[in-house]
């Protein structure tokens, strides 16, 4: 039995999915398995899964998957300023066989538009929006109808980034989006330090610990203290490398997010660049074949806020695709779970995974 067609059309651009999205076909449950509540980040919570900064592109998106029972929902990440797509295609499936690295990713992988899986395991996909992000006005208005769609229990987060602007550093630019995202409603702030689909340093962050610090610094100036702050960030390949971020930005966050997709540079099946334009060699792998390599990191860094004495949650995101991946990176150390590609392929793998808590 092949795999339903995504809630986000991977055919249409992302404009085109802002505005329709999601399409679903199937039926929203009447109700959802009940589930012992958590504290996330001292906030009740009706379970530890969720989805991060991805697939919920606005309101109706949050809606939706709040519906289908995810309870920490990441708003898709936003700007102090309108920010363009890349023209499509956006997404691409990936040909993979086994398990990614970023030592396997020397090699190029093919992008298709078109794939029919088998399986949840059979999808491994490619992004590259670049970061877009509506006018303030716009975005702040919509997050905060966001809110009024989520139900008890459900947490809404909202992801930002920052760049550096005329007059104002990257962090100052940080700060004042996270403050626009907390005045609009969001129950926390995610920054995000790690995007490989942008031109700029701000997808990068991550790499470089005392710009991270001072970021996470300046952030949580601008939200108080006590105001629920995370940081996602992309692979972290030796516990040296956690130890010079976590001591950076440590002082200053609740939780720290990992991953954010792998780099890899993807071509078409006649070797040209699979995704059009400039700066677009590479771009952000996703799904099944990451899996690996992001319980590595979250692994890691549990490992290592464990050692230092950091009072840090980790977030666990990327390959989640089944309900015995959830079970997977809790059992590797993360307090929470995210999943973006495997929520677009299986919106219903929330109630999934509540439904075998009772068992």
């Amino acid at each position: 039995m092949l795999i339903p067609e995504p809630v986000y059309n991977i055919e249409k651009s992302y404009d085109d999915n802002y505005r329709d999205g999601p399409v679903f076909h199937g039926r929203i449950p009447a109700s959802m398995p009940s589930t012992r509540p958590v504290s996330f980040l001292g906030i009740t919570a009706n379970s530890r899964l969720g989805i991060p900064a991805g697939p919920l592109l606005n309101s109706d998106w949050i809606g939706f998957y709040a519906t289908m029972g995810f309870d920490l929902l990441v708003y898709k990440t936003v700007r102090t300023h309108a920010h363009p797509s890349y023209p499509p295609p956006n997404c691409l499936y990936v040909s993979v066989s086994g398990d990614l690295t970023p030592t396997s990713l020397s090699t190029p992988l093919i992008g298709t538009p078109r794939m029919e899986p088998a399986s949840m395991r059979d999808i491994t996909i490619t992004n590259s929006f670049g970061m877009p992000s509506q006018a303030p006005a716009v975005w702040q208005e919509d997050v905060s109808r966001a809110r009024k769609k989520i139900g008890p229990g459900q947490v809404l987060i909202v992801s930002v980034v920052g760049t550096e602007r005329e007059g104002e550093s990257i962090a100052e630019n940080f700060a004042r989006a996270a403050k626009m995202a907390k005045e609009s409603g969001a129950q926390a702030v995610e920054v995000n330090f790690s995007c490989p689909n942008v031109k700029g340093t701000e997808g990068q962050i991550f790499q470089d610990p005392e710009t991270a610090g001072k970021v996470a610094k300046t952030v949580r100036r601008e939200l108080g203290p006590d105001y629920p702050l995370i940081v996602k960030v992309g692979y972290i390949g030796s516990d040296a490398e956690a130890d010079r971020l976590l001591r950076e930005i440590g002082p200053h966050i609740n939780a720290i997010a990992a991953i954010n997709t792998l780099s890899a540079t993807v071509i078409n099946p006649e070797g040209r660049p699979a995704l059009p334009g400039p700066g677009r060699e590479r771009s952000g792998v996703c799904g099944n074949a990451i899996r690996k390599a992001a319980l590595e990191v979250v692994s890691r860094l549990s490992g290592r806020i464990s050692s230092m004495k950091i009072p840090l949650s980790v977030i666990g995101v990327g390959g989640l695709m089944t309900v015995e991946d959830y079970d997977l990176f809790l059992a590797s150390g993360a307090d929470f779970a995210m999943t973006a590609t495997g929520a677009m392929w299986d919106p219903y793998l929330a109630f999934h995974q509540k439904q075998q808590n009772l068992r």
